[in-house]
């Protein structure tokens, strides 16, 4: 069974790249026919991603997430996972391009650096903790995607104000798709983040008899969900413009990324597992 994991984790990066080939072949116009596939291919290439998962973990005998690389691999699978959905609710294709380049490389990565033993930290073991992890990975994926969709949105912006309609403006979604593509990225990082936030209160409480600990990792990410929670109502009820929430997204994701990258390195915490 083992030989037959690793063959699948190594076809993985190759699936990957054909997706990004099909894509390619949308964006650039060159191939239109390929846009009633996407769907189909999207959700292929998530079920054997998903299938790759689940039998690693069942040949290790451990729960998933249970390494650094099980946790690249993973974040590939939610790259995949939030970008089927927004194209689904949205029918836009023209960003898949760029969102998927972000899934392969974790791919690749993870393909060629996974371990076959299993991860000996009993924590790392609990179906609680693979939850827990999931939905967080699967939420911090989601933000970024909602960020990167601003970035795309106040590039459309400002092409339309200054009227340069130039070939890159053609090829890239409306503004109100990537407004709405954004929103919607940000909702579901919202909502699955606080989940799983959630449960790692509730892990923590197993662990510790406390149901908040002061921790620097557990301390930051908590205080970013709220200010992204805070955010998004905000913006609800004040009606804030199009143009306000982009720039807050990204600088709501340049604090994830900055203040996170500051708290995990340079500060101790018992969320260090790998």
């Amino acid at each position: 069974m083992q030989v037959f994991c690793e063959i699948l984790s190594y076809l993985l990066p190759l699936f990957y790249f054909g997706l990004i080939y099909v894509y390619y072949q949308i964006f650039t116009g060159k191939n239109r026919k390929f846009e009633r596939w996407t769907k189909t291919l999207l959700l292929s290439l998530l079920i054997i991603h998903g299938l790759e998962i689940i039998l690693r973990q069942i040949y290790l005998k451990t729960m998933p997430l249970s390494s650094t690389y099980d946790a690249i691999s993973f974040l590939a699978f939610s790259i995949l996972l939030v970008y089927y959905i927004i194209e689904r609710s949205f029918n836009n294709k023209a960003s898949g391009f760029f969102i998927l380049l972000f899934a392969f490389f974790p791919a690749l990565i993870a393909a060629f650096n996974h371990h076959w033993q299993a991860e000996k930290n009993p924590l790392l073991a609990t179906p609680t903790f693979a939850i827990h992890a999931s939905l967080n990975i699967i939420g911090y994926t989601a933000l970024t995607i909602g960020a990167i969709y601003a970035v795309m949105f106040l590039i459309q912006y400002k092409n339309m104000k200054q009227r340069r309609f130039n070939r890159f403006y053609e090829k890239l979604p409306p503004v109100i798709y990537l407004e709405n593509m954004s929103k919607r990225s940000v909702l579901i990082g919202i909502i699955l983040m606080g989940v799983g936030i959630l449960l790692g209160h509730v892990q923590t409480k197993q662990m510790f008899g406390h149901f908040f600990i002061s921790d620097p990792k557990v301390i930051f990410t908590d205080l970013i969900w709220v200010l992204y929670v805070a955010v998004y109502v905000g913006a609800k009820v004040k009606r804030w413009s199009s143009r306000t929430m982009a720039y807050l997204n990204v600088v709501g994701f340049i604090l994830l990324s900055a203040g996170g990258a500051i708290v995990f390195l340079m500060t101790k915490s018992f969320h260090k597992f790998y």
